[in-house]
C-alpha cells in the first residue's frame, strides 16, 4: 500500500546541502499500523511529506494506494489527497470561521457530493470520534483533543485508503494523547486503513503493528512491536 524504494532526498540549509533521506526502502502492506521513530533531523517527517506527495524526491520512487507519485501532476497529487491518502497533522489545521459539522463536510463538499451522502459520511465521522454533540461547536469551543479528533474525522470522512499522522499527540496532554492513539488504531482496525504515524511517543508505538527507527536519514531498525521498546536520542 506505501512503498519506497532507494528514497533519497536533500535540503539546502544556506550554504549547506542537508541529506534528509539516504536511499530508504519500506514496504507498508494493507491494513498494517506502522509506527517511524527517531531523534530529531532523522528523516521522520521528510519521510511522511514524502508519501503525502507534498515533497518531491530526488531519487528512488514512492508508490502509495498503487499510485506512483512522480508520475503524477500537482493536480493530480492534490486529487489523491482529498479521496485515498489522509493526512493528520500535530497542528489541526481547522477553519476558525466553520463550526465542527463544516469543518468535517469540507473535504466531501469539494467533490460535490449529494447532500445526503455529505450528511451521511459527516454524521458517520462525527460519531465515530465520539463529537455528534459537539457539531455545531465553533473550534475555539474545544479543548485540545476534541480539535484533534475534528482533525481526524475531517481526515476519514472521505474514507481514505492511506491515513498519514504527523506527531499526532504532539499537542496534547497524555490523557487526550492516549485518547488520540487508541482513537486513531480502532480506526485503522475497523475500516482496514494502512497507516503510517511519526511519534516519538513509545506508548504510541507499542500501540502499533511494527515500529521503523531512523537515524540520519536511514533505516536502521525494523521490527514488529513485542513490546519493551524504548525511545532514545
Amino acid at each position: 500500500m506505501i512503498s519506497f524504494k532507494g528514497v533519497r532526498k536533500s535540503f539546502e540549509d544556506g550554504a549547506v546541502e542537508v541529506e534528509a533521506l539516504r536511499g530508504v526502502e519500506l514496504e507498508v502492506p494493507k491494513g498494517q499500523v506502522c509506527a517511524v521513530m527517531g531523534p530529531s533531523g532523522s528523516g521522520k517527517s521528510t519521510l511522511l511529506h514524502l508519501a503525502a506527495g507534498l515533497t518531491p524526491v530526488d531519487s528512488g520512487s514512492i508508490t502509495v494506494a498503487g499510485w506512483r507519485l512522480a508520475d503524477l501532476e500537482a493536480s493530480e497529487l492534490t486529487l489523491l489527497r482529498r479521496r485515498t491518502v489522509a493526512i493528520v497533522f500535530q497542528f489541526f489545521n481547522l477553519l476558525p470561521f466553520l463550526n465542527v459539522y463544516d469543518n468535517i463536510a469540507l473535504p466531501l463538499r469539494l467533490e460535490r457530493l449529494p447532500r445526503d451522502e455529505e450528511e451521511l459520511h459527516t454524521r458517520d465521522s462525527l460519531a465515530l470520534v465520539g463529537l455528534e454533540h459537539k457539531a455545531t461547536a465553533m473550534p475555539e469551543e474545544l479543548s485540545g483533543g476534541e480539535l484533534q479528533r475534528v482533525a481526524i474525522a475531517r481526515s476519514i470522512a472521505i474514507k481514505p485508503e492511506v491515513l498519514l499522522a504527523d506527531e499526532p499527540t504532539g499537542n496534547l496532554d497524555s490523557v487526550a494523547g492516549r485518547q488520540i492513539m487508541n482513537l486513531l488504531r480502532s480506526i485503522s482496525d475497523e475500516r482496514g486503513v494502512t497507516t503510517l504515524v511519526v511519534t516519538h511517543d513509545p506508548v504510541w508505538a507499542s500501540l502499533c503493528d511494527r515500529v521503523v527507527r531512523l537515524t540520519d536519514g536511514r533505516i536502521v531498525e525494523d521490527l514488529g512491536f513485542m513490546g519493551g521498546f524504548e525511545e532514545t536520542g
